[in-house]
């Protein structure tokens, strides 16, 4: 059952920038983007590419292995290029909190 994780300090997230941060034995990637802070897994479901190593587009990141897009607001697959070999390639997204300047993870 999913639970909430203390992940990192507000201060320490940078506008349009993708943090890797550890809660257990996942990798999830927080965004802030226009004052906004998602979480999404820090896995392509493509071949398991870091996407921490991806390009930031707005709200689409880019998969560096194949340039896959995904939305950072909801984990659709916005772009596969010309990649189509799995049914449904979506990033699993998490809730995120804020509390006394700590972001937390529901994961």
């Amino acid at each position: 059952m999913p639970e909430w994780v203390a992940a990192i300090k507000e201060e320490d997230l940078i506008e349009g920038k993708i943090k890797i941060v550890n809660t257990g034995n996942k990798q999830i990637a927080l965004i802030k983007m226009k004052n906004e802070i998602y979480a999404l897994d820090n896995e392509c479901p493509h071949q398991g590419c870091p996407l921490k190593s991806g390009t930031l587009e707005e709200y689409t990141l880019k998969c560096a292995c194949h340039n896959w897009g995904f939305d950072i607001r909801t984990g659709e697959n916005v772009d596969t290029g010309e990649y189509i070999d799995i049914d449904d390639p979506k990033i699993e997204t998490y809730d995120v909190k804020i509390e006394n300047g700590i972001v937390s993870v529901l994961a």
